[in-house]
């Protein structure tokens, strides 16, 4: 095809005509474009504000044609609002293709070749797009976040003294209160809050220009600015020789889904009729399409599911950056990688409605807290640190009469297997012993409700910090702003 043959806006911008003869084949469409195009809806908007800051930044320089510029700007501010739409229609070739030829059958061919000037596929694709949508990522899990620890503190409140059993290896073990439960969620998940802010504002780094031209350099460094960016990286390699924009906030979004997932793993077996320990709201569950009796937790076999993807899929990541390619191992498949972060945030919000709108049992959490002779331990320290025994001795006193009593003895038996042991030590009372064994006899030191008490207040104190912080969503308010000067910018 010569160049001066008439093309279609596709072929003209993908360079039918220029470097290549002829168009892609359908294998290729189907095994290449299909698959890089299917991260569109979640960069189309990112990728259609940041040619409005290029554009607005190319006329204010004397590059662009006002003209040209305004008619691209008219264009841009209609297609934004649609933009999820648009790239979920589009999904065959990367965003960077897709939106120039959505601009130039509206504009037309000669206007519409200025949109992409100062711009190349690598400082998108691997340079603003992935900045732009994690940090927007972070900022909205963030506040998930900080919402579903403030659940689970308030939640907590109450209960700091309501006897619940603890497990270990799945066994029951002890006690444990509600109250202590739920906070030991909050503190930790609390800590994922301040690393998320500190990501987003490592990403805070826009590309710099492709080359020192300085119009360039002032070209990239407007655009940056208009598009919520604090600083320029000084060398071009630097933004993605190691590809940690993709990995680092990708890491920090999978790793609190793990105790997510531990936290709906309990739900899951609370709300059994065998457990009975909490019901999940309606709103929550779903029915069993044979078995009309049924509250199926789909959601929280979501969230556990989910959690089991992103390791996997971290796990891919870090190989893909390994990859010598200097760009497509990552672009073509970063579509699941952003599904994915979208997919946090919702489950981070819908943990948070669970805990919420969910009733806890507390008659029977404290009745079974009982169940398996969960005051062995406690009757052990007792022996140990009351009476001065061995600490081997005393366990091994102790597991005998268990192991009696789950034998089918009875309470006299298991008093006359115990006085004998006792014989050398006649300030003990075996009776007691045994209540204590068996959660008869409750010691307030068997749980350290103080500590609990002290970790709800901490954890209080350090939720009125930071709900009190001002953290803007930097790449929604440049957005925002970005619009607004784009609407003034054609009314002139």
């Amino acid at each position: 095809m010569s160049v001066k043959e008439p093309v279609s806006t596709k072929e003209f911008i993908e360079g039918i005509g220029g470097r290549l003869a002829k168009n892609k084949s359908e294998a290729y469409i189907r095994a290449v474009m299909a698959v890089e195009g299917r991260s569109n809806q979640f960069t189309a908007r990112h990728m259609l504000v940041g040619d409005l800051a290029f554009v607005l930044s190319a006329t204010e320089l004397g590059i662009t044609p006002p003209d040209s510029a305004k008619a691209i700007v008219k264009c841009l501010l209609d297609m934004i609002p649609r933009a999820g739409e648009l790239g979920r229609d589009n999904a065959v070739g990367d965003i960077v293709f897709q939106r120039e030829v959505w601009v130039a059958d509206v504009v037309g061919r000669d206007t519409g070749a200025w949109q992409h000037i100062g711009r190349h596929r690598a400082e998108s694709l691997r340079g603003y797009l992935p900045r732009m949508f994690f940090r927007d990522a972070l900022c909205r899990e963030r506040e998930a976040m900080l919402r579903l620890v403030r659940v689970l503190v308030d939640k907590a409140a109450p209960v700091l003294s309501a006897y619940a059993p603890v497990y270990h290896h799945l066994q029951h073990a002890g006690y444990t209160t509600l109250g202590e439960y739920l906070l030991g969620f909050a503190e930790n998940l609390s800590d994922h809050i301040e690393r998320f802010a500190q990501i987003e504002q490592r990403l805070d780094y826009a590309p710099p220009a492709h080359s020192g031209r300085p119009v360039l350099v002032k070209l990239a460094e407007r655009a940056s600015q208009r598009l919520g960016f604090k600083r320029v990286q000084l060398l071009r390699q630097q933004g993605h020789l190691t590809e940690e924009q993709f990995s680092e906030p990708f890491f920090a979004l999978v790793l609190p889904t793990v105790a997510m997932a531990r936290m709906a793993e309990d739900l899951r077996l609370w709300m059994t009729p065998e457990f009975d320990f909490f019901e999940l709201a309606d709103e929550h569950a779903s029915i069993s399409s044979g078995l009309p009796q049924k509250k199926n937790p789909f959601g929280l076999q979501a969230i556990i599911g989910g959690a089991a993807v992103g390791a996997g899929r971290i796990a891919g990541q870090l190989a893909s950056n390994i990859a010598l390619s200097s760009e497509a191992d990552t672009v073509y498949h970063m579509g699941s990688l952003f599904q994915y972060a979208n997919d946090v945030v919702h489950w981070t919000e819908f943990l948070a409605e669970i805990i919420e709108r969910g009733t806890f049992n507390l008659p029977e959490l404290e009745r079974k807290s009982k169940w398996g002779y969960a005051g062995a331990s406690e009757a052990m320290d007792t022996l140990i640190f009351d009476h001065g025994l061995p600490q081997r001795v005393a366990h091994h006193m102790l597991g005998a009469i268990v192991r009696a009593a789950v034998g089918g003895a009875d309470q006299e038996a298991l008093l006359a297997q115990l006085k004998p042991e006792l014989a050398e030590h006649p300030g003990i009372d075996a009776q007691r012993i045994l209540g204590i064994l068996k959660g008869e006899i409750l010691l307030d030191t068997a749980i350290n409700i103080p500590a609990a008490k002290t970790m709800h207040r901490n954890l209080e104190q350090k939720l009125q910090v930071l709900e009190k912080q001002v953290y803007r969503n930097e790449v929604a308010d440049a957005a925002n702003r970005l619009l607004e000067e784009g609407r003034r910018f054609c009314a002139r």
